[in-house]
């Protein structure tokens, strides 16, 4: 049986240890996150940074969820024990003009990024710095399923926000194309078709599924895991919105989970 809750005190594991998760998803009171950031997490990049945000009110309303959010925390990559700005900006850009569209190199990328972090002592940190803007979600419960409604507020224009919907990396490790089951995709590759992240231990399968895109935000949606010794573990969906003005509201989509006949 799958619940689900939320709370500002669980910092999850591994490299993204210290943020905030999105909406914490349990089977049997197991959670199913590992490094996962849950469902309807946010970054926003700007400037060559990312930010991430911090909970600051959760509301509970029957079934119902109502979270306010600020993005307030800003990656910094720390190289042989220094945080360097201009080190984190040579790899947000790497990653967002090499490692994201090479959707074929990604796991052997990925592989030698894991053994430079460890040669270099390569670590994440989360910064807290000024609100760069806020996201207020609303995550209605149903039965295996989630409705998320979500609405950001930003500083500035021309911004990309990510909505992350992860679990665990090595619970779900393979995929579903066509009731087909496939190799689970590496890294993030573009949602060319309906597909689904399957967990073969718990012979149960998500998927996201957009129901509303305001008109002033162009959506790109991807499909995700990455498994690299204890930093990185986790699968996924992930939305790419790029808005033309610094607000939207009402960004809606759905997470379906449905039980596989093993």
């Amino acid at each position: 049986m799958l619940t689900f809750d939320i709370s500002n005190h669980y910092k999850g594991i591994g490299v993204s240890h210290g943020l905030d998760r999105g909406l914490l998803v349990y089977s049997d009171d197991n959670l199913l996150l590992e490094e996962g950031m849950g469902l309807g997490a946010c970054a926003l990049q700007t400037d060559g940074y990312t930010y991430f945000t911090s909970i600051k009110s959760i509301k509970k309303v029957k079934d119902s969820f109502e979270v306010e959010c600020t993005i307030d925390k800003k990656l910094v990559w720390q190289v042989l024990g220094i945080k360097s700005n201009f080190f984190t900006k040579i790899l947000e850009d790497m990653t967002t003009n090499i490692y994201m569209k090479q959707e074929k190199r990604q796991k052997k990328i990925l592989r030698q990024g894991d053994l430079l972090r460890k040669l270099f002592n390569v670590k994440a940190c989360f910064v807290n710095v000024s609100s760069h803007g806020k996201v207020m979600i609303t995550y209605k419960v149903g039965d295996n399923e989630i409705l998320v409604d979500l609405s950001c507020e930003t500083e500035k224009t021309g911004n990309k926000l990510f909505v992350m919907n992860e679990l665990g990396g090595s619970i779900f490790d393979k995929g579903i194309i066509n009731d087909e089951l496939t190799a689970s995709p590496t890294g993030w590759q573009k949602i060319e078709r309906p597909c689904e992240l399957y967990s073969p231990s718990l012979a149960l399968a998500f998927t996201l599924i957009e129901t509303h895109v305001p008109k002033n935000v162009q959506s790109t949606l991807y499909w995700g895991r990455e498994f690299a010794s204890n930093n990185y573990c986790w699968a996924g969906f992930e939305s790419e919105i790029l808005c033309d003005s610094s607000k939207f509201i009402n960004y809606r989509y759905s997470i379906k989970f449905r039980e596989v006949a093993k």
